[in-house]
């Protein structure tokens, strides 16, 4: 099995702080999806498939942390590694990182993290360890509304208001920012927001 450097970045906390890895480059995962609603019609045998949004993108790699050439533990930088998926005390949630191979660079935050030991010194300190990580890809708010406005369509788009949605609800998903509700709140001429029927067409224009 071959195996490369790469790195991975803490974006949120401080960029300069990383630790160096191993990786099999024979191999990675980016999967993708988009999630749609059904809306169900009288007299159609089938329901309307309606866009709601796209899911973020997911990047599964599994890296190794090897000091059997130095015969050196790799407990430091496995404790490096944990503190992508501990709550940071001044973000009140784990850091956003990146992984960085080549001309790869993927960012975004761990949702799963496994650890198997393999290798152990004579003293029982760990020399070798396989982490698994998966990332979903995080951009902020401010960073997809700048691309919404750039990518979107000059076109208004029709969504049909769910049991239990609120107009907050339907501009996080239209925008990536639920308070952004006002915005069509005024162009369906809602007053009372929080007394749209269930039912309701309501016009989602682009920013």
């Amino acid at each position: 099995m071959a195996l490369v450097k790469a790195r991975l970045v803490n974006v949120s906390v401080d960029p300069e702080q990383s630790v160096d890895v191993l990786f099999n480059p024979t191999e990675y995962g980016i999967d993708r999806g988009a999630r749609y609603a059904e809306l169900t019609v009288p007299g159609l045998k089938t329901p309307i498939m309606q866009f709601v949004r796209g899911e973020a993108k997911t990047l599964t790699v599994e890296l190794f942390l090897d000091g059997t050439n130095r015969r050196q533990p790799v407990d430091d930088d496995l404790r490096t590694l944990r503190r992508f998926v501990r709550i940071d005390s001044e973000l009140h949630a784990p850091p956003v990182c990146r992984f960085e191979w080549g001309e790869i660079a993927f960012q975004g935050v761990v949702t799963t993290f496994k650890e198997r030991f393999q290798l152990f010194a004579e003293d029982g300190k760990l020399l070798r360890v396989r982490v698994t990580l998966t990332l979903k890809s995080y951009k902020s708010a401010e960073v997809q509304l700048r691309e919404l406005r750039r990518q979107s369509p000059d076109r208004t788009r029709v969504r049909v208001l769910r049991e239990g949605e609120t107009l907050a609800q339907l501009a996080a998903d239209a925008y990536g920012d639920p308070r952004l509700w006002r915005v069509i709140a005024e162009a369906n001429d809602i007053d009372r927001p929080r007394f749209v029927p269930v039912g309701t067409p309501l016009r989602l224009p682009s920013l």
